[in-house]
């Protein structure tokens, strides 16, 4: 659909012209819901603390490290480097997400001229207002400061380009700020909810509900700080979908038809959609894979050690290089065929608690409010009674501010890892630390480089060809030069 317009005005006798409500449903989800096999940024998974670079003599290992690495080093241009040995990466998350914004667009233009219920002209409308929000909650988040940006504020801040309507026009778009961002994707997803809360059906869950749109909106509001508004959404989705995977009952690795982390059969699963693909670029799992630093953050009674990663004893290294492999994503990938084989990125129940709960730290922090801690804590002990075996599991209890919050992100990171651009997000929203990752080309060298705190490479480039095609956008600001290994 090069020209939405063009489609929807031109007709022949081959042509199919949309006009009623389930060919626009049939729109949405081909055009503006992600593709299954769509790699929408497969290459961030380098990029924060949760990945190891290891070095092995294993078929294949030799030299592949280099593939990844100039993202791996956080490098300037990384994608120029990248294209330069392998082409397999695909680096313009900008182009598919205003893609799929526009498949958004489409519907929101001209379905209320449908013929159809009402109900579901609102329902697909709903589910475009929620597509929209997200795409550019993604977009905003990738290439552009946080909102939360000490050292600015964000209506100063650049953002990305809206894109609010299916008109192809020859005037180039320019980038509003990251305040104007925010405001549009509240907007859109408080139409989201009002229109999904008219029919509360829940149907299959890789289309967007209410309760979708209520745990994207807790998210929104958590990375603006917008404490409240947080715990509010947060509060709607778990008073209809609590539901946590009791970890003790799977006895070890799980069946991955009945058991699987994240997806359709996951009981915890709002929302899903793309595939595992997404997750195993080329080199993850062979040179790279998860960190001792995520991996030591686990305590030992915790089943997310015992069905989310293997530890590779040194008597394998023939076969494995790396120190750990994870299985979250293979979990709902061994069966090979069927619903488990699909839609790894879930919205889960998970996050909710993990949402109201860290909003309610913040307001246990700035108002000394011990009723939020109360509740703050009783929402992290229900995920991890979840979690923990009973015989090492006991109950966190009320602590300073700071501790509780520094337990709670410690906890968001053991549950979400691997999942969406979680942690790369919430390293930015926390300050953007420094943070090392040791790069090993051979089983001699070892480098370490150092993504510097509030470091340029917070905010990614605009891929070179977008700046090409559209004059009016500017390049964030880049280290120059090669970042060098201390």
């Amino acid at each position: 659909m090069a020209s939405c317009k063009k489609f929807l005005s031109e007709y022949s006798q081959s042509d199919v012209i949309p006009e009623t409500t389930e060919h626009f449903g049939e729109i949405l989800f081909m055009d503006a819901y992600p593709d299954n096999e769509e790699p929408m940024h497969n290459f961030t998974v380098f990029l924060d603390d949760d990945v190891e670079c290891y070095y092995g003599p294993t078929l294949g290992n030799t030299g592949l490290s280099r593939y990844a690495a100039p993202i791996f080093q956080w490098q300037a241009d990384f994608s120029e480097k990248v294209l330069q040995q392998d082409n397999s990466f695909y680096f313009n998350a900008w182009f598919l997400y205003y893609k799929h914004i526009l498949g958004a667009n489409v519907v929101l233009q001209f379905i209320d001229d449908a013929v159809g219920p009402q109900k579901d002209k609102d329902r697909i409308k709903g589910e475009a207002f929620a597509l929209r929000a997200y795409y550019h909650f993604m977009l905003v988040n990738l290439y552009a400061a946080p909102y939360n940006d000490s050292t600015t504020t964000p209506d100063k801040s650049p953002g990305v380009p809206l894109r609010m309507t299916s008109d192809l026009s020859d005037q180039h778009m320019e980038r509003t700020s990251v305040k104007e961002v925010y405001v549009q994707i509240e907007n859109d997803l408080d139409s989201a909810i009002t229109l999904l809360e008219r029919d509360q059906t829940i149907r299959r869950a890789t289309r967007l509900n209410y309760l979708a749109a209520h745990l994207l909106a807790s998210r929104v509001c958590l990375y603006q700080e917008k404490w409240d508004e947080a715990i509010a959404h947060a509060d709607v989705v778990l008073a209809k979908h609590s539901r946590l995977m009791n970890l003790n009952t799977w006895g070890g690795m799980p069946v991955p038809e009945t058991k699987p982390m994240a997806g359709l059969n996951n009981v915890e699963t709002i929302f899903c959609y793309g595939t595992a693909h997404e997750k195993l670029p080329i080199s993850y799992g062979v040179a790279y894979d998860l960190s001792h630093d995520l991996v030591n953050t686990f305590e030992p009674a915790d089943q997310r050690a015992l069905v989310g990663f293997y530890y590779n004893p040194p008597e394998t290294r023939p076969y494995f290089a790396t120190d750990y492999s994870q299985m979250k994503v293979q979990s709902n990938t061994l069966a090979g065929t069927g619903d488990s084989y699909v839609n790894f990125n879930s919205w889960r129940s998970a996050e909710a608690y993990l949402n109201r709960a860290e909003a309610l730290i913040q307001l246990y922090k700035t108002k000394g409010d011990g009723g939020a801690a109360a509740k703050a804590l009783q929402d992290l002990n229900t995920l991890r009674a979840a979690r923990l075996d009973p015989a090492g599991f006991s109950n966190w209890t009320l602590q300073p501010a700071e501790v509780l919050l520094r337990m709670c992100r410690e906890e968001r990171r053991r549950e979400l890892y691997l999942e969406e651009m979680h942690r790369w997000f919430d390293l930015r929203r926390y300050g953007m630390p420094a943070i090392y990752h040791k790069y090993r080309p051979d089983a001699l060298t070892t480098e370490t480089y150092k993504l510097e705190k509030r470091d340029k490479q917070y905010i990614l480039p605009i891929p070179r060809d977008v700046l090409n095609r559209n004059p009016a956008l500017h390049q964030n600001p880049q280290i120059t030069g090669d970042r060098l290994p201390q």
